[in-house]
C-alpha cells in the first residue's frame, strides 16, 4: 500500500475526527493533545480510526496549546460576540469553553488547520505504522 495514500486517508481520519468530536474531547485536545490512530489496510481498503489517549505518537502533539485559544482569541477575546473567556489556568476556562459553541467553532477551524499543515507529521506517524 502506497504511504502517501495512507497519509491521506489518516488526515481525511483526523479531520472528520475533529467535526464531530464533542466538546470535551475538543478541550481534552487543546489542553494536552493525546490524539492517535488505528490503521488497517485490507487490500486496497484503507480504515483508519482516531483515538484520544493512547501511548504517545507522533500525533499526540496535535492540537495541543495548553488550554490557549486558538489565535481567534486575540481578535474576538473582547468582543460581546465570543465573550471575554476566563484567565489561562482559572478553573471556570473549561466550563466557559464548553458552554461556548464559538469557542468550540474556533478549536474545530484551528484544529482542522493544523492538521492540513501538519503534513510532515502525519508522514511520519505513517511511517512508524509501516515500520512496525
Amino acid at each position: 500500500m502506497d504511504k502517501e495514500i495512507i497519509t491521506e486517508s489518516l488526515r481525511r481520519a483526523l479531520e472528520s475526527w475533529v467535526r464531530h468530536a464533542s466538546a470535551e474531547q475538543l478541550w481534552s485536545v487543546l489542553q494536552a493533545g493525546g490524539l492517535g490512530a488505528s490503521i488497517d489496510v485490507e487490500g486496497d481498503a484503507v480504515h483508519v480510526r482516531v483515538d484520544l489517549g493512547g501511548p504517545p505518537n507522533p500525533l499526540s502533539e496535535l492540537g495541543r496549546t495548553d488550554g490557549r485559544l486558538p489565535v481567534t482569541e486575540a481578535f474576538l477575546g473582547e468582543s460581546a460576540i465570543w465573550g471575554k473567556p476566563p484567565p489561562q489556568g482559572d478553573e471556570t476556562r473549561e466550563q466557559w469553553f464548553l458552554a461556548s459553541e464559538l469557542a468550540q467553532q474556533h478549536a474545530r477551524q484551528y484544529l482542522i488547520a493544523e492538521v492540513g499543515e501538519k503534513r510532515e507529521l502525519l508522514s511520519r506517524f505513517v511511517e512508524g505504522w509501516m515500520a512496525g
